[in-house]
């Protein structure tokens, strides 16, 4: 406690009392007030009982305004909250814009009130969103589906759960049955899971034109649905993000690695799940470290004295460790790794780094840290790189439009030594591709495209080219394999 002594007073300006200022973005960050000033609405920037400041563009002239009062009104949202006059007492510039400082002369804030009603009108809009009926707007052979998945999940839970409770923490073999349950309850439920996605891909297809109907669709299989499976990592991560953007290289980790990660019988099961619906990433992944076996083999019989890789968008670069491996390589082989994720890249750089040191002097890996923009600028980024003989993106084209991704071919393949090859992966449209799965239960958005139209990327591509499309053996992914005549 003070004593009186101690209450020293202000001090120079602050002798005189001015009333609280609060900002509005911090005092009611969820609806903030708006003025409204001679017919015109203005964003609010701070307030007080006796008087509050707006932003205002350079345009708008205040200077005659300073001998005179001016009727005002505050609205939150829909409602008007305050009317009364203030007079212009300050006009000071703010970044491209000004401030305007106004007093009131007729009327006060009531600080308390407009809080009130703030959060009462806050509360209303959440309400509003939250609790409306958007399953109206779901067809109903999708709340179908969306059921007999969760069914098959909750049986999947109920059953490990019991094989848990039923072997005795003490048996000798517990956790090795426990596993063997997960493995064969992972694998009879996965051809149950499987028939929802082309079901799931009828449905948001025939919706793809109704924003409204697909908005509530999404919500409705966020809520009932993705709940179910997110005790699983895999999913969790696929569908929170934590890198800010999806795909992360930790996600194509838990691909590679195919371990059982998760505390639970059942938070296994859904990881294993997760493993089982993105197998088309570690069969992509191989049949990438394939080509560059089978490339460098060849340039190697060409008479090449070396080999020049660069991947864009590489993650942790499996096929390159994997690759690094053998005992011994046809030719020097040297890898330039690109991406956005610094994480990754030194998740690449340390995985394969190991090889490459053991293959004393065979090998070589460069690490480059670009921003996404950078990769679709590929002829600038690879004018400091220099050609190389085989250029590939097995997951960047997949969140480009056919006019992009058409011109980041043609710059790929500008960049090619002759005889070089490019190889582009991308997500495969039929009717039971991964797009419901990937894009409405994880909200990870991506371009699926036909055989026509991945050959449609080398449209530009000289005719002499070798142009060929491959399926991976999941049914989900296609690679471009485009080879620049010697």
């Amino acid at each position: 406690m003070k004593h009186y002594e101690e209450l020293t007073g202000g001090e120079g300006k602050r002798v005189f009392y001015r009333a609280e200022r609060f900002k509005a973005s911090t005092l009611m960050q969820n609806s903030s007030p708006q003025i409204n000033v001679q017919g015109e609405s203005f964003e609010i920037f701070d307030l007080s009982m006796s008087g509050l400041s707006f932003v205002s563009s350079p345009s708008n002239v205040w200077d005659g305004d300073l001998e005179q009062d001016l009727p005002i009104s505050l609205k939150l949202g829909t409602d008007e909250i305050f009317q009364g006059k203030g007079r212009v007492r300050r006009v000071e510039p703010l970044n491209s814009r000004q401030k305007i400082a106004l007093e009131l002369t007729e009327g006060f804030l009531d600080i308390p009130g407009l809080l009130e009603k703030h959060d009462e009108i806050s509360l209303q809009k959440t309400l509003n969103s939250e609790m409306a009926d958007y399953g109206v707007h779901v067809p109903t052979e999708y709340k179908q589906l969306i059921a007999d998945a969760v069914f098959l999940l909750r049986s999947a839970r109920s059953t490990l759960e019991k094989i848990e409770a039923d072997i005795p923490s003490d048996f000798p073999r517990r956790d090795e049955r426990i596993r063997e349950a997960i493995l064969e309850c992972e694998k009879m439920s996965f051809k149950r899971w499987q028939a929802f996605f082309q079901l799931g891909n009828k449905v948001i297809n025939n919706i793809r034109e109704d924003q409204i109907a697909v908005t509530a669709t999404k919500r409705y299989t966020e809520s009932v649905l993705l709940p179910e499976l997110m005790s699983g990592k895999n999913w969790h991560r696929s569908y929170t993000k934590p890198l800010g953007y999806p795909g992360d290289f930790q996600i194509m980790n838990f691909f590679y690695s195919l371990s059982l990660s998760g505390d639970t019988a059942y938070d296994k099961f859904c990881h294993q799940l997760g493993n089982s619906t993105g197998e088309f990433i570690s069969v992509r992944m191989n049949m990438v470290k394939q080509a560059i076996a089978r490339l460098a083999i060849d340039a190697a019989s060409r008479g090449k004295s070396s080999f020049d890789v660069a991947n864009l968008g590489c993650g942790p670069a499996q096929e390159v460790s994997n690759y690094l491996k053998a005992d011994r390589l046809p030719l020097p082989v040297s890898f330039t790794l690109i991406d956005q994720d610094h994480e990754a890249l030194s998740c690449a750089y340390e995985n394969s780094f190991r090889e490459v040191s053991r293959l004393k002097g065979q090998a070589k890996v460069n690490c480059l840290n670009a921003s996404f923009m950078e990769f679709l600028s590929a002829g600038k980024l690879f004018s400091k790189l220099g050609k190389h003989d085989m250029i590939y993106t097995v997951g960047l084209v997949d969140y480009l439009s056919a006019h992009r991704a058409k011109r980041f071919m043609t710059d790929l393949y500008a960049n090619l030594n002759p005889g070089g090859t490019v190889i582009i992966g991308n997500m495969r449209e039929s009717e039971s591709s991964l797009e419901w799965v990937l894009d409405y239960v994880t909200d990870w958005k991506l371009e699926y495209r036909t055989e026509a139209e991945m050959l449609a990327m080398a449209d530009n591509i000289e005719d002499a080219a070798k142009k060929e499309v491959l399926t991976d053996t999941t049914g989900h992914c296609y690679l471009l394999v485009v080879t620049k005549p010697e």
